[in-house]
């Protein structure tokens, strides 16, 4: 799949040979792995702003949980253990009940997973008009262990491989499309939605258990079939994909179909896992499913690299293929 916005300046002016004591595999995974002597450690860093991955408003307790959450999920794609984190966070002004609320949300995770706020920095955003500063951005560093000589990466999927998917997706999508006000949902569906919104589950026991069985993964942040379309890229291969097989949730599934089918291949913000996995594997990717109690569905099939990366059939036929999220595509258009 082409590389494009985002994607195309890290690999434009962020990506260089190796060099250096420490060095990774590059820029195009979830994580960085590097090995320390006889060590091994998974290293992601996310940034986060208000109004751009946060409405505005949101509730700074559901700001702190998911931004460090997002990390984490990052950590699950690589199949680590966390351990610590960094914070960086530039703010508009000093709001001490702000800030409260975000810590409570960030550590209660923090706490919940192991992972030990170890150090960062504070700064004041930049002053964007009469005397008004812009609005907060939180930068999250993590890192994580991992087993000497392993470690879950985009590339490994090979042909005759399944692809799978934790949980469900499109979720997420379909709550900030309804809190824009541009889709409607039932109201007893609404609290699943926004549920899925402020407070994605990193998978980080899945993603350890697939250590040994998936041959890629990736986190579900920009779009299932954009974050599909990264492991084929790195793997160098084709994938066929059944959108009837695509898991949604009964929320979701209220929806339209061609409302279910935007969010859930294209919404992106769900941080599931999207793996493959041998063929003759897929006992066993069922049963980590329930030792770790997350649902897993195979979704289609990894095939040899073609000039179409990626279809995508339904009962209805070939289903066209859209972007995902992508925070400069907008200016290439």
């Amino acid at each position: 799949m082409t590389q494009r916005g985002e994607f195309q300046i890290i690999e434009q002016f962020f990506t260089h040979a190796p060099f250096g004591a420490w060095t990774s595999q590059g820029p195009g995974d979830d994580c960085a792995l590097i090995d320390i002597g006889g060590r091994r450690i998974a290293v992601t860093c996310d940034m986060a702003a208000l109004g751009t991955h946060f409405l505005p408003d949101a509730d700074p307790e559901d700001v702190g949980y998911k931004a460090l959450a997002v990390n984490l999920s990052d950590l699950a794609a690589a199949g680590a253990v966390p351990r610590a984190f960094f914070l960086s966070i530039g703010l508009p002004r000093r709001d001490d009940g702000w800030l409260a609320d975000f810590s409570r949300g960030m550590m209660a995770l923090a706490q919940s997973t192991g992972c030990a706020l170890l150090g960062g920095d504070t700064t004041r955003t930049p002053e964007v008009a009469d005397g008004r500063h812009s609005p907060a951005v939180i930068s999250i560093t993590a890192m994580g262990d991992l087993p000497e000589g392993k470690g879950l990466t985009r590339a490994g999927a090979k042909p005759g491989d399944d692809v799978w998917v934790s949980g469900t997706v499109g979720d997420a999508y379909a709550a900030l499309r309804c809190r824009q006000g541009h889709w409607d949902a039932m109201p007893d569906a609404l609290p699943q939605l926004y549920a899925r919104m402020d407070r994605p589950v990193p998978r980080l026991a899945l993603g350890q258990a697939l250590l040994d069985v998936a041959t890629a993964a990736a986190d579900v942040s920009d779009g299932l079939l954009a974050d599909l379309g990264h492991i084929l890229d790195r793997s160098g291969v084709s994938a066929e994909i059944d959108f009837d097989l695509v898991p949604r949730s009964t929320a979701l599934r209220s929806m339209t179909p061609l409302r279910q089918r935007e969010a859930a291949l294209s919404g992106g913000d769900d941080y599931e896992l999207v793996f493959t996995a041998p063929a003759e594997l897929a006992d066993r990717v069922r049963a980590i499913g329930v030792a770790t109690n997350t649902l897993v569905t195979r979704i289609g099939r990894i095939e040899k690299r073609t000039s179409t990366a990626l279809v995508v059939r339904s009962g209805e036929g070939l289903l066209p293929i859209t972007a995902g999220f992508d925070h400069f595509a907008a200016e290439e258009a």
